[in-house]
């Protein structure tokens, strides 16, 4: 009766669990969904995804991501409109569906309480809400990175059936055809392969996988060779980072510095009870015992350091490039949290204390430091009609448009020349 009772219960938690997870990161993440102007790289976003492909092709030729975003938005335009709710909300679902996907590498590859911490930090993660409130393609990103994680430990722990290739096929896909730096998912999944994983015939799985997710890929292969050569000729936007940025950024991965310190409490206070139960080594083989603690080790490591490296030749590693590094990143707290508690009270006290640090650090509404409606505000009260208002740098006129008069927005691509006609100009330079 009791093992009745319990299997039932285990049954109601695993349904729910990801429910649960998912409904808490879409209700806190909603609530100022519309609140912060459409700003920054936003409006470029929708001003080229709202017109017809052949012009999206064109534009990617000076731009820094693939198509699949631009399309997939220009769809969602279509259907929904142009309102900051509806164009945020896609990426509001992805990062909903990104704590699901958390949940489940750690409920099928490690123990379900390592999944549902891992994905409680990912919904208390300042950094996380800030780009769930944008219509861009890095929440998706972010998700696509951790099903592919999902998909890849599945075949590794012997799931090797034709869906689990399938579907890393799919994900790996729409991953290179959504950003570039998708190919770091696809280096550490290689490396992996090699590192953990050498048996032959799984070798001559992923060697017919990678030439096929290549064959596929060939229609975007010149547009990714131009972008790369213009990158490293002419360098990008990014500034090279700063040593201090290696670890800054993990700061705030996890909000900020002072829930570092946290951490580091309670892992000290850990090793501490380790080492004086002689249990330390305990811990280090149980590390190196458990192949699937080294691709999570791996899958952050790898891509992290490496980003980091090559910024200093070609600046890479800011927020938003690094944000799937975060995934990896939440497990390994949670993982090394668990290994080094003695039992389940240990492990569920250090969570609640990090927990708590984190959810009072959260922010719910993270500016974006844009005042454009603001801007557009103060524009209107001093504009007569004889006043010429320029705007600079040039490619802010997406912006303003969006927020001037959303009509002038939507005649893409006479946007300008609708502004022009009432005396407002873009410029880049003085002359």
């Amino acid at each position: 009766m009791n093992k009745l009772f319990f299997d039932f219960r285990n049954k109601v938690l695993l349904l729910y669990f990801p429910l649960f997870v998912f409904l808490i990161n879409f209700g806190i993440k909603i609530i100022f969904i519309d609140s912060r102007d459409i700003a920054l790289d936003e409006p470029f976003t929708l001003y080229y995804s709202q017109q017809d492909f052949s012009a999206i092709i064109n534009m990617l030729f000076g731009e820094n991501n693939p198509p699949f975003h631009f399309f997939f938005m220009h769809v969602w335009i279509k259907l929904f409109g142009l309102s900051a709710f509806s164009v945020r909300l896609p990426s509001l679902i992805f990062s909903s569906l990104t704590a699901v996907y958390i949940f489940k590498i750690g409920k099928d590859f490690f123990d379900k309480r390592i999944g549902l911490f891992a994905s409680l930090i990912f919904t208390f993660s300042t950094m996380h809400i800030y780009f769930s409130h944008e219509a861009r393609v890095y929440p998706l990103f972010v998700l696509l990175s951790a099903y592919s994680l999902y998909r890849y430990l599945c075949i590794l722990n012997n799931s090797k059936s034709f869906l689990n290739y399938a579907l890393l096929f799919i994900a790996n896909l729409i991953l290179i055809y959504s950003h570039f730096f998708g190919f770091f998912v696809l280096l550490i999944e290689f490396i992996c392969l090699f590192f953990i994983n050498k048996k032959e015939g799984d070798l001559k799985s992923f060697l017919i996988f990678f030439i096929l997710l290549a064959i596929c890929y060939i229609p975007n292969l010149f547009l990714f060779f131009h972008r790369l050569s213009v990158s490293t000729q002419n360098g990008t936007w990014v500034s090279a980072p700063a040593i201090t940025e290696y670890y800054g950024n993990l700061n705030r991965f996890i909000n900020n510095k002072y829930n570092s310190l946290v951490l580091i409490i309670i892992t000290l206070f850990l090793v501490v009870l380790k080492i004086k139960q002689h249990q330390i080594s305990i811990f280090i083989n149980s590390l190196k015992s458990n192949k699937n603690y080294l691709v999570i080790f791996l899958w952050f490591l790898l891509p992290y350091t490496i980003m980091f490296l090559v910024s200093f030749k070609t600046p890479m590693f800011i927020d938003r490039y690094i944000l799937y590094t975060s995934i990896p990143f939440y497990f390994l707290i949670a993982i090394f949290l668990d290994l080094l508690s003695k039992n389940r009270i240990y492990f569920i006290v250090s969570s609640i204390v990090f927990l708590t640090s984190m959810a009072i650090t959260l922010q719910l509404n993270p500016d974006n430091n844009r005042r454009l409606k603001e801007v557009i505000t103060m524009v209107n009260k001093l504009k007569s009609n004889n006043t010429k208002t320029i705007i600079a740098p040039d490619y802010a006129y997406m912006g303003f448009a969006y927020h001037y008069q959303i009509s002038c927005f939507k005649d893409a691509p006479n946007t300008v020349i609708d502004l022009n006609k009432d005396r407002i100009f873009p410029l880049s330079t003085p002359e």
